[in-house]
């Protein structure tokens, strides 16, 4: 087995996940390993046979230490997903030692959209690396830098982090982690174990476990490949987050992977 496709939801998301598994289906022509990991529920058995899912269960990763680091008022000028949205954290399950059964893992978000073939995917090169989009892409926004991620209110962590990796990761480019590829030989480097320690070491991550992924694959590890604006094959978007990022008219049918498409709605 080659390639797995990974997603993780809980029950509040699940209904965003089947959308996305049909769409690898049928928009996707996947017809290979697809691996839901759930949080505090069982997937059903018809879900299961229905898109031939095999289900990952993994115990919580414990947020105690963290929210007590953070303190019961959060972050100023946040949107408290530092203390409300704790589940994304679990997301970093996805470099558990269970995928070392594959050479590749593709993550998708829970919703992420697959508007056309997973080739355009899997024709990149991701031999040692960890291939996602930038923020920044694809064009440069003077706000998209690493800086804006952390929290600057928690000075100790902070100096830490300028003292670890330098102050230039500050005005650094980062990418997002909606969508990822990864050579699973890059969990003998970096992976689940470290990125737990370093969440509880670093309690300043306004995107929470995105902020973490960046600080470790990216600045300490220096994994992360951009993904290419459009497909080696094609010539089409690769990825977008909508269709507004562009300063001319698209739809849905010019690009291959989208978070929050408005020119195309679920079907399910």
């Amino acid at each position: 087995m080659d390639t797995t496709f990974a997603l993780i939801t809980d029950k509040s998301y699940l209904r965003r996940a089947e959308q996305t598994i049909k769409d690898l289906r049928t928009r996707g022509c996947w017809t290979g390993s697809i691996v839901l990991a759930t949080i505090d529920f069982d997937l059903s058995d018809e879900l299961k046979q229905k898109y031939n899912v095999t289900e990952v269960t993994f115990e919580n990763i414990d947020k105690n230490t963290l929210v007590e680091n953070i303190g019961k008022e959060g972050f100023a000028n946040s949107d408290k997903r530092e203390l409300f949205k704790l589940n994304q954290w679990e997301k970093l399950h996805m470099f558990d030692d269970y995928f070392r059964k594959w050479s590749r893992v593709v993550y998708l978000d829970a919703g992420l959209r697959v508007l056309d073939t997973v080739e355009y995917l899997l024709e990149l090169d991701y031999l040692g690396k960890f291939l996602a989009p930038n923020d920044c892409a694809p064009y440069f926004h003077k706000d998209k830098i690493f800086r804006n991620q952390m929290d600057f209110g928690r000075t100790e962590p902070i100096e830490q982090i300028k003292h670890e990796f330098g102050e230039n990761i500050f005005n650094s480019q980062y990418f997002l982690n909606c969508i990822w590829i990864y050579d699973t030989d890059i969990l003998n480097i970096c992976n689940k174990t470290e990125l737990i320690e370093a969440m509880d070491k670093y309690p300043v991550c306004r995107t929470n476990e995105m902020t973490i992924m960046n600080l470790l694959l990216h600045f300490k590890y220096k994994l992360w490949h951009e993904f290419p604006i459009r497909t080696i094959s094609g010539n089409k978007y690769l990825f977008e987050w909508n269709e507004t990022n562009h300063p001319f008219p698209t739809n849905w049918t010019d690009y291959c992977y989208m978070k929050y498409p408005y020119s195309i709605g679920y079907d399910i």
